[in-house]
């Protein structure tokens, strides 16, 4: 979805996802200085960060891929659907991964369970906008 046809509130959510990213590498790169971790796990934690954030950025930018969907069949609503639902899912795993480090510079260790959290988390929105893009498509297939 270009940036024209954003509102003001995805707009938002989008500097929001990119200003956690950001913090999320100054935070790795003061937790592998102040703390004994090995420089290879600080790296191999920015990389995943990059790679996360950049998957799910090319998924919004070609959202009939997250379907397999034709361009054709992948517009209006749909579009608009998968888009926000993209968006929502790497908005909540930049903020669930930033929230780990900042813990982690903390010198406090996150409960295991948090993980599931932010797994279940990305289910549920993945399952909300998929079953809208369903009832569209299935609508669209009757008439």
């Amino acid at each position: 979805m270009k940036k024209d046809d954003m509102n003001q509130g995805e707009l938002l959510l989008e500097a929001v996802g990119i200003v956690a990213a950001m913090l999320n590498i100054g935070l790795q790169i003061y937790y592998g200085m102040a703390f004994p971790v090995d420089p290879k796990t600080v790296l191999v934690n920015i990389l995943m960060l990059l790679l996360i954030y950049g998957a799910f950025t090319l998924l919004g930018i070609y959202p009939e891929k997250v379907n397999g969907l034709s361009r054709e069949v992948c517009n209006g609503k749909v579009r608009r659907y998968t888009v926000q639902m993209v968006r929502l899912m790497k908005l909540i795993l930049v903020v669930g991964i930033l929230f780990t480090s900042v813990w982690d510079v903390i010198g406090h260790e996150v409960h295991s369970g948090y993980s599931m959290v932010v797994v279940v988390l990305v289910v549920l929105t993945a399952l909300y906008y998929e079953t809208k893009i369903l009832r569209i498509l299935w609508n669209n297939k009757k008439k």
